[in-house]
């Protein structure tokens, strides 16, 4: 009777040593299920983060061509700028040259408020009055040769006659 016992006691403990080590494979597997779910989702962290860090450094190569766009347009602004200021100056010369009694002074304030000026539309402006005067210096200058020229026609038409 013992005999038979202890046979059916040993096969339950076989059951149990079987079922005890398909547990251990099932806690294997889940445990393993476990770890490859976490190194999935952080292989998805560190793609969403390669993601986002690619995505900041394309906005900051964005924001840096921006930024370089608007430096060289304000850049050639100020060379424009720069370049209008040295005509009126040479334009100031010339007008300097022709009459430099009546221009001198207001040539020169108009210049030093182009030189002075914070905006461009002040340049314009100031640029506007220079070139306006610039342009009736030459008419009044045209109107001077062309009276001097009638004259001088006139002198040789009565040399001619005498």
């Amino acid at each position: 009777f013992l005999l038979k016992e202890l046979d059916t006691l040993r096969a339950k403990n076989k059951k149990l040593q079987d079922k005890l080590s398909e547990k251990d494979k099932e806690l294997k597997t889940i445990k393993l299920d476990l770890e490859l779910q976490e190194r999935a989702t952080e292989a998805k962290i560190a793609e969403k983060i390669a993601a986002l860090v690619e995505e900041v450094y394309s906005a900051q190569r964005e924001r840096d061509e921006a930024v370089m766009a608007r430096l060289r347009l304000a850049n050639e602004e100020r060379d424009e700028a720069f370049l209008r200021v040295q005509r009126l100056e040479e334009s100031l010369k010339e007008l300097e040259n022709i009459n430099p009694e009546e221009n001198d002074m207001t040539l020169q304030e108009l210049l030093n408020r182009i030189n002075n000026a914070d905006t461009g539309t002040d340049i314009l402006k100031n640029g506007a009055i220079i070139l306006n005067r610039i342009h009736r210096t030459k008419e009044h200058k045209k109107k001077i040769i062309a009276e001097e020229m009638n004259a001088v026609i006139e002198q040789r038409d009565a040399a001619l006659s005498e």
